[in-house]
């Protein structure tokens, strides 16, 4: 049964006929447009949720990298520490040898002087033992 407003088949004329298919294709057009938008949005979130993800990830790694390598300057610098103390010990034994050396060369000397002024033993049993 008709309520009056279904359209009368048979009654309406090919304009409006024709006007009213080509609403409809219009609204075909728009309904097209906007799944057509609805998907090209759809896809843009979905690249910007993956886009999200790796820059999450890259930071995370660039954590992970910025710990490891403040922990390698850390090491780094204890061992230059250490490095240096025992540089510092190396050149306070160094001073002492050179010290050593410099005054066992200064007695020699002396007893080569010595030795001089006195005229120098003739044979080793007049001199005695040799000294180191």
């Amino acid at each position: 049964m008709a309520d009056g407003n279904e359209p009368r088949q048979g009654r309406q004329s090919a304009a409006e006929l024709l006007g009213d298919w080509r609403g409809a294709e219009r609204e075909v057009v728009h309904a097209q447009t906007h799944a057509d938008t609805v998907a090209i949005a759809a896809n843009a979130a979905k690249q910007a949720q993956i886009a999200a993800e790796e820059t999450s990830e890259a930071a995370r790694l660039s954590k992970a990298a910025a710990e490891h390598a403040a922990e390698a300057a850390d090491r780094t610098a204890e061992a230059a520490a250490l490095t240096a103390v025992a540089a510092a010990d190396d050149a306070a034994v160094d001073k002492s040898v050179l010290e050593q050396a410099l005054q066992a060369a200064s007695d020699a000397g002396d007893r080569f002087r010595e030795a001089q002024r006195r005229g120098f033993a003739s044979t080793e049993r007049e001199s005695g033992p040799a000294e180191a």
